[in-house]
């Protein structure tokens, strides 16, 4: 008698693999996907700790340099008794001033005008007046490399509605370029007081 041979043919075989790769080949494409999305949450989260470290930099001075020039007991732009104290640094005028290269020294929130940054030439820029996050997160190396391929973009104006010397607040609009080019937008007003 002849024992009966049990098991898989070749083309059974072929089969079953061309079977498996047409069931498996999107799912694996769909896992790939997903593991892309989940790295943008982190980095959303790096960005707005990074557009609230900002925030609270620019709030930490001055509303602008013509405030301190009386010992900032008198805002810019503002007449007590009839005596009429320093007008406000005109937009036109807005960017650091003299002897202001690195953020530390910014002592008013106009000297954040990443435009204005550019055009001075404190730091390389890229079209569009994106600047490096490292340029404002002059902090330790872990720091450095957190903010890695991380930009920023910051535009002050008078509020809308303001003449260029406004005396009562300055829009201003930060924008984080994360590192997959995705842009976050953020803003605030910086009131005269």
């Amino acid at each position: 008698m002849r024992a009966r041979v049990t098991g898989f043919t070749l083309m059974e075989l072929v089969v079953t693999i061309v079977l498996l790769a047409a069931v498996l080949g999107p799912m694996v494409g769909f896992l790939v996907s997903q593991s892309r999305q989940a790295v943008d949450p982190l980095q959303q989260v790096r960005a707005s700790q990074l557009a609230q470290r900002l925030f609270n930099q620019m709030l930490s001075r001055a509303y602008d340099q013509n405030s301190d020039l009386n010992g900032g007991r008198w805002r810019c732009g503002e007449t007590v008794d009839g005596i009429s104290y320093a007008e406000c640094t005109a937009s036109s005028d807005y960017g650091p001033d003299s002897g202001e290269s690195l953020p530390l020294l910014f002592n008013d929130v106009d000297d954040f005008d990443t435009t204005a940054i550019c055009q001075q030439g404190l730091t390389s820029c890229s079209p569009a007046s994106w600047i490096a996050a490292s340029f404002f997160t002059q902090g330790s190396a872990g720091e450095q490399q957190e903010y890695a391929n991380f930009a920023i973009n910051i535009r002050v104006t008078p509020r809308s509605g303001c003449a260029a010397r406004c005396a009562v607040a300055k829009h201003i609009a930060l924008q984080v370029r994360l590192p997959d080019g995705s842009v976050l937008p953020f803003a605030f007003e910086r009131g005269n007081y």
